[in-house]
């Protein structure tokens, strides 16, 4: 099951990066000297890529133990999927001591959705997209906190878990810069 492309915080920083990117010729003042080819640090770039595709790998792999969880909370109680799509108000999904507990488990300081797995995914995800470059620092922090921002209008308050993540990341990526 692939992670929903639609969501705000990994299109932010998706975007993120391709701006990076983008910018990265345009902050150098022009020379008036004549054009030519220099080649780029292709080994470089291909470890970027492959440290970005790891940690969708790694994010993917959490997204399907939350979802087994919640199929699973949901066959306990006889739904179906087209019991599910009616959107019958009579339907009310309980939220069992069995789900509650595996939910924990995920959530928990050493568990995959934990603030500190789940912190360390983003920053290894936005250090990859900066390509090393610790002047975009504050461009990455200004992403999460959009992200953050835009999570916490759709669903309302966030949770415990969620505000422990951001300020993980955040001292993260500052410990980063200042290295």
């Amino acid at each position: 099951m692939k992670i929903n492309p639609s969501n705000p915080g990994v299109d932010l920083l998706k975007n993120l990066g391709n701006t990076i990117q983008q910018n990265k010729g345009s902050e150098q003042k022009p020379e008036t000297k004549k054009d030519e080819y220099v080649p780029g640090d292709k080994e470089k770039v291909n470890t970027y890529e492959k440290d970005i595709a790891k940690l969708r790998e790694k994010s993917e792999e959490a997204y399907k133990s939350l979802r087994i969880i919640v199929t699973q909370l949901l066959e306990r109680q006889g739904y179906t999927v087209e019991k599910l799509e009616s959107k019958d108000p009579d339907y009310q999904i309980e939220v069992d001591e069995t789900a509650r507990k595996e939910a924990a488990e995920l959530i928990a300081d050493d568990g995959p959705l934990g603030a500190e797995a789940v912190s360390d995914r983003i920053v290894d995800f936005a250090l990859a997209i900066s390509g090393g470059d610790k002047t975009r620092v504050e461009k990455l922090k200004e992403a999460v906190d959009i992200a953050f921002k835009e999570v916490e209008q759709k669903l309302g308050t966030l949770p415990e878990v969620s505000q422990k993540t951001y300020d993980l990341i955040m001292e993260k990526l500052d410990r980063w810069a200042e290295e």
